[in-house]
């Protein structure tokens, strides 16, 4: 090597190394300012809200935790009690930022009030108690908070036994000690139960006063339900699902969060009804990158998919075939069919529906399941959902192919199940198959029967009332809407009409939208998981230990699509019942 070119390398080593050396040095005072920025943000949004601050000096000492994650990791927990806000928020600021993390999500909780309870008493109070539910922190042992964990910490971290009423001490030990804290010694015989003030930034930007209200309604941003929100909404989900979606088409199924343990197996049915909602999510949304992932799922779906003959196919799992997989099958193709106005799936899409009329019986009932070796019938009857799901896919192959064959055999399905008083059963599938069919045989029966399907066993007066999500029932409610709509506008007769309260479904229809934000994991609900980009932008269902399957995203998002879409006569009936109450 050349003279120079030695001196020439040995000078790039020398730069290189100074480059190294000094990073950490710069590294550090930017994480330093990028923590005092979020922090200075923070507490000025405390500052700032009279209420909270009235509501700490009434209780008479400030308690604050700050939290940070990193958006890969479960968030670390700082805690300090002061007599005043800042003495505190700076106590806990100086052992959180000694963490290290890069504070692209931070939080800070404030205690707001608290009861004191033994640990009898909390035990009746709990016992039996709907998964989640428990929206209080704990202070385990007395109120100096020495010990105290976060309803975010303890819920994600699942801590509680809700069916016995009972903390998992090893778990909430490996919380505490993880936090810095002495472990428990012994079951402590009181408890603080407290409440919190949130404020929430992510990557310093806009700080968010995070909702306070009953049941599941806290804890998270105060985000809309008018158009364009929900057109947000569906490009978080969407990008969500499209992420867990490998070069095959084949998502992801789910996960249990709280142990960060992905759920085995695959269920084809659900992939099919995944991929119906992505198509509808990509009306919302307009998101071309969703068209590949649809496109892939498609092509998934199509591999499961086995041919009587040339003209009749069945969706398979290799030992059944399932006539409600071909319902959803037929919903995924129909609705790209028309989404797109495509007709490269017409052949498959007529296959499908053969398939369902093969496996419908004299009565207009269907069989559930058959063997995939022999086509002989395997279950007559399995759940509702199928029959839903099989007669509306056969409305939707109408719908593309324009053959009255499928028509007439939904028709005979529905009044087979008119028969058996199926209204009973407030299926969200069924609600969809009557709405679809009032679109093309407006009769009075049809419209009876769904308006029905929504207030025997006062399910209406109950969905209104319940504190679960109930993501199917979402689409239920919705899926009337327009049925009535339909009913309404187009001046159609049905005496049942007199006695539907339709007021309370438009109130149920408003509410039921606004709580389901509920089960959205935002950064600020799912920075308390193991590991957070497993659930961030999906819904995870709090009464099943968080469980986040892609049917659970897709039903969810299925009932906000169809609030979405009839948005502005949804708002024309609000409109009217203010003008009528004033």
């Amino acid at each position: 090597m050349g003279i120079r070119k030695m001196i020439a390398a040995l000078t790039a080593a020398v730069m290189t190394a100074g480059c190294v050396l000094s990073a950490p040095a710069g590294a550090e005072s930017l994480l330093n300012r990028q923590y005092r920025q979020r922090l200075d943000a923070v507490t000025q949004a405390l500052k700032s809200d009279e209420d909270t601050v009235s509501a700490v000096e009434k209780y008479g000492k400030a308690v604050v935790f700050l939290s940070v994650s990193d958006g890969k990791s479960k968030a670390k927990v700082s805690e300090a009690a002061a007599y005043d806000i800042d003495t505190a928020v700076n106590a806990a600021f100086s052992d959180l930022k000694a963490a290290g993390t890069f504070p692209k999500w931070f939080r800070l909780d404030v205690v707001t009030n608290s009861t004191e309870y033994t640990y009898a008493t909390f035990r009746g109070s709990f016992k039996d108690a709907m998964i989640g539910s428990m929206r209080y922190g704990v202070s385990f042992g007395d109120n100096s908070y020495d010990r105290a964990l976060l309803e975010t910490q303890l819920n994600a971290g699942g801590m509680l036994d809700y069916e016995k009423g009972e903390f998992s001490w090893s778990r909430v030990n490996k919380e505490l000690t993880r936090m810095g804290k002495e472990k428990l010694p012994t079951v402590p015989k009181k408890l603080e139960l407290f409440k919190t003030q949130a404020y929430f930034t992510e990557n310093g930007r806009f700080v968010r006063k995070l909702t306070n209200g009953q049941y599941n309604d806290t804890g998270r941003r105060d985000f809309g339900t008018d158009r364009d929100s929900l057109e947000l909404l569906a490009a978080k989900s969407s990008s969500y699902l499209a992420s867990i979606c490998d070069h095959k088409g084949k998502f992801v199924y789910g996960y249990y969060p709280i142990d960060n343990s992905e759920i085995e197996g695959y269920n084809t049915l659900r992939h099919a009804g995944t991929v119906w909602n992505l198509v509808m999510q990509y009306e919302m949304t307009g998101d071309e990158k969703l068209v590949p992932v649809i496109e892939s799922g498609l092509t998934y779906l199509k591999s499961k998919i086995t041919y009587k003959n040339k003209t009749t196919a069945f969706v398979t799992d290799e030992t059944y075939l399932n006539v409600g997989g071909n319902g959803l099958a037929l919903l995924a193709y129909c609705t790209y069919a028309d989404t797109f106005g495509s007709t490269k799936y017409n052949s498959l899409i007529r296959a499908l529906a053969n398939g369902i009329i093969f496996m419908q019986k004299y009565d207009g009932s269907f069989t559930h399941l058959l063997y995939a070796k022999n086509y002989k019938t395997a279950k007559d009857y399995v759940v509702v959902y199928y029959d839903g799901e099989a007669s509306y896919g056969l409305l939707k192959a109408y719908e593309v192919l324009g053959q009255d064959k499928y028509l007439n055999a939904a028709r005979r399905a529905a009044d087979c199940f008119i028969a058996k008083k199926y209204e009973t059963l407030n299926s969200h599938w069924i609600a969809y198959l009557f709405n679809e069919l009032t679109k093309y045989v407006p009769e009075e029966k049809y419209f009876e029967f769904g308006l029905k399907n929504v207030t025997e066993n006062n399910y209406l007066k109950k969905l209104y009332k319940s504190r679960a999500g109930k993501n199917s029932a979402n689409e239920t409610i919705n899926a009337t809407f327009e049925l009535y709509d339909r009913l309404v506008s187009g001046g159609y007769e049905c005496a049942y009409l007199e006695q539907f309260d339709a007021e309370l479904l438009v109130k149920t229809l408003h509410k039921r939208t606004a709580y389901g934000l509920n089960y959205f994991m935002f950064p600020e609900n799912a920075m308390w998981f193991e590991d957070p980009g497993t659930v961030l932008n999906s819904f995870a269902v709090r009464e099943d230990n968080f469980r986040i399957r892609i049917d659970d995203v897709q039903h969810f998002m299925d009932g906000y699509y169809l609030y979405w879409k009839n948005y502005d006569r949804i708002m024309q009936y609000t409109n009217t019942e203010q003008k009528e109450a004033a």
